[in-house]
C-alpha cells in the first residue's frame, strides 16, 4: 500500500509535491478525477476518484498513511469534511490541507471563508493535522501567456499593487516537509514568496526574459472579473478571485515571510527565477482559464 494519498496531484502544487516525494523514494496513490494528465513516476500510483464521493474518498485513503488536502472553491468546506471524517474512521496518522493566507487576519473573502471552514471541518474530526497558507501564486502569472503571445500585451486589476507571490513548487516543499516531519498538531503556516512585488513589474521581467516589449492596460476589478467569466471561468470564482487579488489593499499578502526557509532549510524563489524556469510557457499561446 501506498505510504501517502495526494489528492489534485495533476495540479500546480500537487503535481509538484508528487513529484518530490517520488524522488526521495516515497510510494504514493496520486489522487485526481483525471491521473492520466499526471507523471508517470517510479512509487506512483494514479488514481480516479471525486472528492465529492464520500465512498471513493474512503477507498482512495484505504491503506495510506498520511495525506495531503488540496480542495478549493464553494465545494471545498464538504469536501474537506469528507475527507477528515474517513481519514478519522480509518485511522490516518496525519492530514496536511492546503488553505490560504489570511485565516488568521481576519480575511473575509470567499476563498478564506470556504478554507477556514474547511480547516475547521478538519479540526473537528480529531485527526493529526497542520495546515499549509499560501498567498498568491507566482504561477497566476501564466494566465497571461495567450495575451503576451497573441497581442503582447497583458491587462490586469491591481497592476501596481506589491504582493509577495510564492512559487507552487515551494509551497510543495513545506507540505513535503510536514508531511514527513510533521509538528504539533493544528498548525498554520503562512507562506509568501522572498519579495513584494507588483504585476507591472511582474510583467516587466517576463518582458526583459522575453528579450520584447509587454505592454500593460489596467483594468477596474469589475472590468476583470467580467473578463474572467468571458473566458469561462465560474461567477463564484471569478468574485473570490478579485477579492483575494485585492488582500494586500488590507496588508494581507504583502510582506514576505521567512516560513519557506525555516522549514525547508532552502530560501524560496524569487518570481525572476520562477519566470526563467517556466518561460517557455510565454512563448506559445496557452489554454484559457
Amino acid at each position: 500500500m501506498p505510504d501517502f494519498l495526494v489528492t489534485g496531484a495533476t495540479g500546480t502544487v500537487g503535481g509538484a509535491l508528487v513529484r518530490l516525494l517520488s524522488a526521495r523514494g516515497a510510494t504514493v496513490r496520486a489522487m485526481s478525477r483525471r491521473p492520466e494528465r499526471g507523471d508517470r513516476l517510479p512509487g506512483v500510483e494514479p488514481y480516479a476518484a471525486d472528492l465529492n464521493d464520500p465512498e471513493a474518498v474512503r477507498r482512495a485513503l484505504t491503506g495510506v498513511r498520511r495525506v495531503f488536502l488540496l480542495t478549493g472553491g464553494p465545494d471545498g468546506p464538504r469536501q474537506d469534511h469528507i475527507v477528515a471524517e474517513a481519514a478519522a474512521a480509518l485511522g490516518i496518522d496525519l492530514l496536511v490541507k492546503l488553505s490560504v493566507l489570511g485565516i488568521d487576519e481576519g480575511a473575509d473573502d470567499p476563498f478564506t471563508r470556504w478554507h477556514r471552514e474547511g480547516e475547521e471541518a478538519v479540526v473537528r474530526s480529531g485527526v493529526r493535522c497542520a495546515f499549509v497558507r499560501p498567498g498568491a501564486f507566482m504561477s497566476n502569472a501564466l494566465h497571461w501567456t495567450t495575451s503576451i503571445a497573441a497581442a503582447g500585451a497583458v491587462s490586469a486589476p491591481f497592476a501596481d499593487l506589491p504582493a509577495a507571490p510564492v512559487d507552487p513548487v515551494d509551497i510543495a516543499a513545506v507540505a513535503y516537509h510536514l508531511l514527513v516531519h510533521p509538528g504539533p498538531s493544528g498548525a498554520g503556516h503562512p507562506v509568501t514568496g522572498p519579495e513584494a512585488i507588483s504585476p507591472r513589474r511582474q510583467i516587466a521581467v517576463l518582458a526583459e526574459l522575453l528579450g520584447r516589449p509587454i505592454g500593460v492596460t489596467v483594468l477596474t476589478p469589475e472590468q476583470s472579473r467580467d473578463q474572467m467569466v468571458s473566458y469561462g471561468m465560474d461567477e463564484r470564482l471569478a468574485d473570490a478571485t478579485i477579492a483575494a487579488m485585492g488582500s494586500p489593499l488590507h496588508g494581507r499578502g504583502q510582506t514576505p515571510l521567512p516560513t519557506v526557509e525555516q522549514i525547508t532549510g532552502l530560501p524560496p524563489r524569487t518570481f525572476q527565477q520562477w519566470a526563467a524556469a517556466n518561460l517557455t510557457a510565454f512563448t506559445a499561446q496557452a489554454t484559457a482559464w
